[in-house]
C-alpha cells in the first residue's frame, strides 16, 4: 500500500493554485477501515469502509472498492461503491463504475455502461429553506424569551410555584360560572 502526499512546495515554487489530487491510496490487496477527513481532493485504488469527507473530488479508480458514507464536492467512481453519497458538486459513474446505494445530489452522470442501483435525490433549495425555518423559529423563540424576562423585571409576570398535595375528586371546582 502506498500513501502519496504531492509536494505543496510545487505550488509555492510555480506561483499557481491549482486544484489536483493531495492524497492517492494505492494498493492491490489494502483495507482501510474508518473515518477519513480529507481537505482537498483523493484519489482510491484500494478497499476503504467507513465515513469519508471530502472538501473536493473524490475519485475511485478501477480497483477501488469503497464501502462508506461519502460527503463530496465531486466524486467520479469508476469502480465500485457502495453506501450513501452526497456531492453537492456533480457525481460521474463511468463506463465500468458500478455504485449500490443513494446518492444526493443535484448533478448526476451515469456513463454508457455504468451500473446504477439505489435511490437518487436532488439536494434543492427546500434543504435551506429548512435551516431558514429552523433560525427563523430559533430567533422567535429567544425574542419571546426577552419579552418574558422584560415583563418580569418590570412585575408583570409573578413566579410561583404549586406545592406537593394531594386532591380528591370532591376538591377539584370544575364548573364554569357567569
Amino acid at each position: 500500500m502506498v500513501f502519496s502526499r504531492r509536494d505543496l512546495d510545487e505550488q509555492e515554487i510555480s506561483g499557481k493554485e491549482e486544484s489536483r489530487t493531495l492524497l492517492t491510496i494505492v494498493g492491490n490487496k489494502a483495507r482501510i477501515e474508518g473515518k477519513l477527513d480529507v481537505s482537498q481532493s483523493i484519489e482510491i485504488s484500494c478497499e476503504v469502509v467507513g465515513e469519508v469527507i471530502v472538501n473536493g473530488q473524490m475519485v475511485i479508480q478501477k480497483e477501488g472498492v469503497v464501502s462508506a458514507d461519502v460527503t463530496t464536492i465531486d466524486a467520479r467512481i469508476i469502480g465500485k461503491f457502495e453506501g450513501n453519497i452526497k456531492g453537492t458538486g456533480k457525481i460521474e459513474i463511468t463506463e465500468t463504475g458500478i455504485v449500490d446505494g443513494n446518492i444526493k445530489t443535484d448533478s448526476l452522470i451515469i456513463n454508457e455502461g455504468g451500473i446504477f442501483s439505489g435511490k437518487v435525490t436532488r439536494i434543492t433549495q427546500e434543504e435551506e429553506k429548512d435551516k431558514k425555518k429552523f433560525k427563523l423559529k430559533e430567533m422567535e423563540e429567544e425574542e419571546v424569551s426577552a419579552k418574558a424576562k422584560k415583563k418580569e423585571k418590570a412585575g408583570e409576570i409573578k413566579e410561583f410555584e404549586l406545592g406537593e398535595k394531594e386532591f380528591e375528586l370532591g376538591d377539584i371546582d370544575d364548573s364554569l360560572r357567569l
